[in-house]
């Protein structure tokens, strides 16, 4: 049984462009919709490690794409102290016909991918107007994988604000992307300064503890995307939201409990990405603020997994592996 290892170099070498990425990501919501996937809610241990996880995310998606397989991800905050990454990834992909393994790869590179593109579909779905201004809160590799994904998406963007715990993280990823685009990006010491009066806001922050972003920074018109989920926000900015957007509503609301006793029974009645990609639901007004909660569904990383892996086959990418030899 031959299966195919492709690292994390490997899959660079053939990954899709932002806009391929964009394109999987809006067709497995809508294979979603339709309901030909099966994606269920990601189970995980919790070792004792503190805010630790790993997460075990099946999908079956079928119509045109047919991507079956697993996300192993693994999260234990702390590791960089230890000179370690914090996230591991890891995507097994299986024949849909008969099952059998055929790929090993390295699954952190397609998850900053399909999560800046989760949220980019989203946008692109829910915003009532061409963006001009993008904030950044947390610039690691999910900000960097939102600044130019979402700039792909969203050409019109003029003005980058980016916001990060330290000033030299923040000055260097600006002086490093302002490379990248024709914007103008500035960092800021203040997280409010990266929400208000912004178009669209990315959250990418770490479980500190602390939540830079409250409830008078998020003003009309503003579409928020905690990519982070619930380490980033006060619970004032639920609170506040006109519109609320998940492609997992039962992990959104788990997590949202889990870390807060205020009760949120005003909040306002859910969205499923899928409905806004497929056009079942409305686009937001004008001056709604809104919520996106990317919560991470594994039909996006198989589909693209998927794509990844038959690229890798036609290029002669990667190691084959006999697991019986």
């Amino acid at each position: 049984m031959k299966i195919r290892l492709l690292s994390e170099k490997d899959v660079k070498a053939v990954a899709p462009t932002a806009q391929e990425i964009v394109a999987l990501v809006e067709q497995a919501y809508s294979i979603d919709a339709a309901g030909d996937a099966e994606v269920p809610t990601k189970i995980g241990v919790h070792p004792d490690r503190r805010k630790s996880f790993l997460h075990a995310m099946p999908a079956w998606v079928g119509g045109s794409s047919r991507a079956l397989g697993m996300k192993w991800v693994s999260y234990f905050p702390g590791s960089f102290d230890h000179g370690i990454q914090d996230s591991h990834g890891l995507i097994v992909l299986n024949e849909p016909d008969h099952g059998q393994p055929c790929c090993f790869m390295e699954g952190m590179y397609v998850t900053f991918l399909r999560t800046a593109a989760c949220a980019a579909v989203a946008a692109k779905h829910l915003i009532a107007r061409e963006p001009k201004s993008l904030g950044l809160v947390g610039c690691g590799g999910l900000g960097l994988w939102s600044l130019r994904i979402m700039s792909a998406v969203f050409p019109s963007i003029e003005r980058v604000m980016v916001s990060s715990r330290t000033a030299e993280t923040r000055e260097t990823f600006c002086a490093n992307m302002a490379k990248e685009g024709t914007w103008t990006i500035t960092p800021v010491s203040d997280a409010s300064q990266a929400m208000r009066d912004m178009d669209i806001v990315v959250s990418s922050v770490p479980p500190t503890g602390a939540r830079p972003l409250t409830g008078d920074a998020f003003t009309p018109g503003t579409v928020f995307i905690p990519l982070d989920i619930v380490n980033s926000w006060s619970d004032d900015v639920l609170l506040a939201a006109d519109r609320v957007v998940a492609d997992d509503f039962p992990h959104f609301a788990k997590q949202v409990g889990a870390r807060s006793e205020q009760d949120f029974a005003a909040m306002r009645a859910p969205v499923r990405t899928h409905d806004l990609v497929t056009g079942n639901a409305a686009r937001a007004g004008l001056s709604d603020r809104s919520v996106v909660a990317v919560c991470g569904i594994a039909s996006t990383d198989v589909v693209v997994g998927w794509e990844i892996y038959r690229r890798a086959l036609a290029a002669k990418i990667g190691i084959d592996f006999d697991m019986y030899g």
